[in-house]
C-alpha cells in the first residue's frame, strides 16, 4: 500500500502541536463565555505559546513542511477571530476591532491565493511578526480585562471590594491600545504585501508578454 506522505506530516511534532492550538482555542473560548477567565487564558496561553515552540522545532529538527505552514496560519487566524470575537460578545472590546483585523486578513489571504495562482510567494515579514506579539498580549489579557470590569462576572463583587476603578480601567486601555498597535501594524504590513505582489505580478505579467511574442515570432517564421 502505497504510503500517504500527508499521513507523515501530520505525526510530526510541530504539526501535532499546530492540532492542538487548533483545539485548545475553542476550548479556551468556551471557559471564557462560560465565565472561568482563568481556566481560559491558560489554555490560550498554551496555545499562543505553541505558535513559537512549532516553528521553532520543526526548523531546527528539520521538519518544515507544508502542510505545517498551512495549519500555523489557519490555527493564527481562528485563534485571533475566536478571542476577539469573545471579546466582543463579552462587551470587552467594541465590534469594529473585529472589522478591522478580519477585513485586513481577509484581503492579504486573497492576495497570497492570487500569487500562488500565479507562480509566486509573498513572504511574511518582521512587522508582520512584530504585529502578532501586540495582538497576542492583547488577547492573553482580554480575560484579565473582563473579569476587572465586567459586572456579569460571577466573582464581580469580589474583584471590585479588591482593585480601585482606575487600575481596572488602566488594564482596559493598556490591553485595547496594544490590540490597535498590533493591528495598525498587521495593516502596515499588508500594504508592504500588496506593494510586493504588484511588483511580481508585473513580472509575471511581462514574462507572459515576451512569452507570447516568442511564439508569435516563430509562428510567423515557419511559415
Amino acid at each position: 500500500m502505497a504510503k500517504h506522505q500527508f499521513f507523515e506530516d501530520i505525526r510530526k511534532f510541530p504539526n501535532l502541536l499546530c492540532l492542538y492550538r487548533l483545539v485548545a482555542i475553542v476550548v479556551s473560548v468556551t471557559f471564557f463565555l462560560c465565565e472561568y477567565p482563568v481556566i481560559g487564558s491558560t489554555l490560550g496561553l498554551t496555545a499562543g505559546l505553541t505558535d513559537y515552540w512549532d516553528g521553532i522545532y520543526a526548523r531546527k529538527h528539520n521538519m518544515v513542511t507544508k502542510l505545517g505552514a498551512l495549519l500555523d496560519t489557519v490555527a493564527d487566524l481562528l485563534f485571533n477571530f475566536f478571542v476577539i470575537s469573545a471579546a466582543v460578545v463579552m462587551d470587552v472590546w467594541p465590534i469594529w476591532v473585529l472589522y478591522l483585523w478580519g477585513f485586513r486578513d481577509l484581503v492579504v489571504l486573497a492576495m497570497r491565493a492570487s500569487a500562488g495562482q500565479l507562480g509566486f510567494v509573498i513572504p511574511s515579514n518582521r512587522l508582520g511578526k512584530w504585529a502578532s506579539n501586540f495582538i497576542f498580549y492583547a488577547m492573553f489579557l482580554m480575560p484579565l480585562v473582563w473579569a476587572l470590569t465586567s459586572s456579569e462576572y460571577r466573582y464581580a463583587d469580589f474583584v471590585q471590594a479588591h482593585f480601585h476603578p482606575m487600575f481596572c480601567e488602566g488594564m482596559w486601555w493598556f490591553a485595547f491600545i496594544g490590540l490597535l498597535i498590533g493591528i495598525a501594524m498587521q495593516w502596515k504590513a499588508a500594504y508592504d504585501y500588496a506593494k510586493v505582489y504588484i511588483h511580481k505580478y508585473d513580472e509575471v505579467h511581462r514574462a507572459q508578454k515576451e512569452n507570447e511574442e516568442n511564439e508569435n515570432i516563430e509562428s510567423t517564421d515557419d511559415f
